[in-house]
């Protein structure tokens, strides 16, 4: 009788006291169901290069602690007891691990062995690269997101008012490129990044704690002369939006917006973006104020309102 093999077993011995090729930091809170099998494909894919995984678990309920430990024991698991944010754990994982290169990987996503291989062998072959990533792709298999530019006003305005949905498919990201070529950054659902890098310019800003982060990090990493690439025969599947609902979403979008602008681009453009985000989230709420009135569009129009009030909360906090 064939004997089935555990995970465990087919995990990638990584010598002890020597420095593996690349760690992969996950952070996951609450979204064991998709944990698992992102820690399976890790596992299972017959990646060539050496690697080790450390899991920070930002105070979830739903057992992810213990499935870590019973499934995948050589995982290092570092638990919070409470929700710390994406970048303060991000950062406790980055410092706990000792690979050349770390990959930052959402807890949503399904990794293979050839992408992350090519991913540790482009920054074996390009020292000016401080990052690198590919495409993400939808469980269907189609194309998800690419890369992004930095943020402009006019961008941010495209974005709010979703017009810039009619110049291009999922605007402002790109999603639809099968060149390699330098890029101004790429999300961190997955993205390698050099060790030697962050080094020298910091890790994530811990202010940010969702959304934004990723943007700050390359930007600087931009600013100190170091290249982020996107190549696209790299992919990971990325099931997207598990953390919270979209109305919670929006709030720490903006937030994160903003922040990133008041770090990097100064006063006058910080207070362009907070005015333009206020005034036309208060257009969105006298929008969904009258909507209320129609039956069908009444449960939305409630989440609508209170989330636009949080923006505005945000923009008027925010300094």
């Amino acid at each position: 009788m064939q004997q089935s093999v555990s995970v465990a077993e087919q995990e990638p011995e990584v010598c002890r006291g020597s420095v593996p090729d690349f760690s992969v930091v996950i952070v996951c809170r609450n979204n064991k169901v998709y944990l698992e099998p992102c820690l399976e494909s890790l596992y299972r894919g017959n990646v060539r290069t050496r690697f080790d995984v450390v899991v920070v678990d930002n105070g979830s309920s739903d057992g992810t602690p213990t499935m870590v430990r019973d499934s995948f024991p050589r995982v290092q698991l570092i638990q919070n007891d409470h929700n710390a944010g994406l970048s303060a754990a991000t950062n406790q994982g980055i410092s706990a691990t000792r690979g050349r290169y770390v990959l930052l990987l959402n807890d949503d996503t399904i990794v293979n062995a050839t992408s992350l291989d090519s991913l540790v062998q482009y920054l074996e072959d390009h020292p000016e690269v401080a990052g690198v990533g590919g495409k993400l792709l939808n469980a269907d298999g189609t194309v998800q997101s690419c890369y992004n530019r930095f943020s402009t006003l006019r961008e941010e305005f495209l974005v709010a008012t979703r017009l810039g949905e009619l110049f291009r498919e999922g605007y402002p990201a790109t999603t639809k490129d099968n060149e390699r070529r330098v890029v101004d950054w790429i999300g961190s659902a997955c993205l390698m990044l050099r060790r030697s890098a962050l080094d020298e310019v910091g890790l994530l800003d811990e202010e940010y704690f969702i959304y934004g982060d990723e943007a700050d990090l390359q930007y600087r990493l931009n600013q100190a002369g170091w290249q982020i690439c996107y190549i696209p025969h790299a992919s990971t599947v990325h099931y997207g939006g598990r953390s919270m609902n979209r109305w919670s979403r929006r709030k720490m979008v903006y937030r994160g917006k903003l922040l990133f602008y008041r770090k990097n681009y100064g006063a006058v453009r910080t207070t362009t973006l907070r005015l333009m985000f206020g005034a036309l989230s208060v257009l969105k709420m006298l929008f969904w104020s009258f909507a209320l009135a129609v039956r069908p569009w009444r449960r939305r129009a409630v989440k609508e309102l209170r989330s636009n009030r949080d923006v505005v909360e945000v923009c008027r906090c925010l300094s």
